[in-house]
């Protein structure tokens, strides 16, 4: 009997270093792609906390698509708008400067 017992913890407490392990991987992966994408200077920001012209260019292009992220450089002065196509559910990215001028040249 003492063997059985014995036994079910063991298997009880493989299973559970097994969970535990494979739950830290998982945030081990989320903190690589968070600093992956600081690496290029670009920083989250919230529409809010960008000037009046910026806002009002990412205004005229949420008529054909959805905003997914906001990004502010501030060293460039640059702001990368990720945006998704109603239409058609594509993806694109553009760059716009402090006057809400797109910049193409400026994309990396």
């Amino acid at each position: 009997m003492k063997v059985v017992v014995l036994a079910a913890s063991m298997l009880f407490g493989m299973f559970v270093y097994a969970e535990a392990k494979s739950s830290m991987e998982v945030v081990k992966n989320d903190v690589v792609a968070v600093a992956t994408q600081q690496q290029d200077g670009y920083e989250e920001v919230k529409i809010e906390n960008l000037n009046a012209k910026v806002q009002a260019a990412i205004k005229t292009n949420e008529a054909t698509n959805t905003v997914k992220s906001l990004a502010y450089n501030k060293s460039k002065k640059l702001t990368k708008v990720t945006l998704v196509s109603k239409a058609d559910k594509k993806e694109k990215t553009i760059i716009l400067d402090d006057q809400g001028q797109e910049v193409k040249d400026k994309l990396k």
